[in-house]
């Protein structure tokens, strides 16, 4: 095998491991988008359950208006009684009484209802805030060790990247030039083995004529079908 090659097939293990590592550190920001947007199905749980509570809280008010209008009604019956002096008057009166004290008591079992519907909603909403606590702390640990992981990728890049150049000085430049253009268009590798005949990489079966130039030290043989730099192993 070239030297050439060798060369080469040290620097595309950089270059691999290299865009590897950019295609990490490019995935870590959707990672955490990603991590984080599991709090949304918690925080609206919570605001839906605080929505409730809200609602019944305000349920609770309006019936107490009510019922403190409808007593303030009957006040004003009873005062009524005082100044009429016929029996019908006063019996239409007590009727009226009668009809809204009725109506009070319809107001107060609903009332009874929505401080029902408060407690359970109160009961929710604190469930809610735990979950939701819980599920806070497990994504800030989890952003924490993710953004940890950018730094450990972000110093190994660095660390190829100067070995890539290391390596890369020491190669002929028609021949780098060569390799780098085909490693640009291919997704994993730019280089082949020749294996029982066939190309490494995209396993088609090569010439005869491409096999015996594939162990010429000096000649670039390239698979007619993926395009790689073919070579040989001695």
């Amino acid at each position: 095998m070239a030297n050439v090659i060798e060369q080469l097939l040290v620097l595309q293990t950089c270059d691999q491991e290299i865009r590897r590592l950019r295609k990490e550190m490019e995935d870590i920001p959707l990672r955490r988008q990603q991590i984080e947007a599991r709090l949304n199905a918690h925080q609206e749980g919570l605001a839906q359950a605080e929505r409730e509570l809200l609602e019944a809280r305000s349920r609770i008010k309006h019936l107490e208006g009510e019922i403190d209008s409808a007593r303030e009604q009957i006040k004003k019956y009873r005062d009524q009684q005082l100044q009429i002096k016929s029996n019908d008057g006063y019996k239409a009166l007590e009727k009226e009484v009668a009809v809204t004290q009725a109506a009070i008591r319809k107001l107060e079992d609903q009332e009874l209802a929505a401080m029902e519907v408060v407690e359970a909603a109160t009961a929710m909403a604190g469930q809610r805030r735990e979950s939701l606590a819980g599920e806070q702390k497990q994504v800030d640990e989890e952003v924490k060790a993710l953004l940890a992981r950018g730094e450990d990728v972000g110093g190994e890049l660095a660390r190829q990247e100067d070995e890539r150049k290391a390596v890369a000085a020491g190669i002929d430049p028609v021949w780098l030039r060569r390799y780098e253009r085909i490693f640009a268009k291919q997704r994993d590798a730019a280089i082949a083995r020749v294996e029982h005949g066939t190309c490494g990489s995209c396993h088609m079966k090569l010439s005869p004529a491409q096999i015996v130039d594939a162990r010429k030290t000096d000649t670039l043989t390239l698979c007619d079908f993926c395009g790689r730099m073919l070579y040989l192993a001695s």
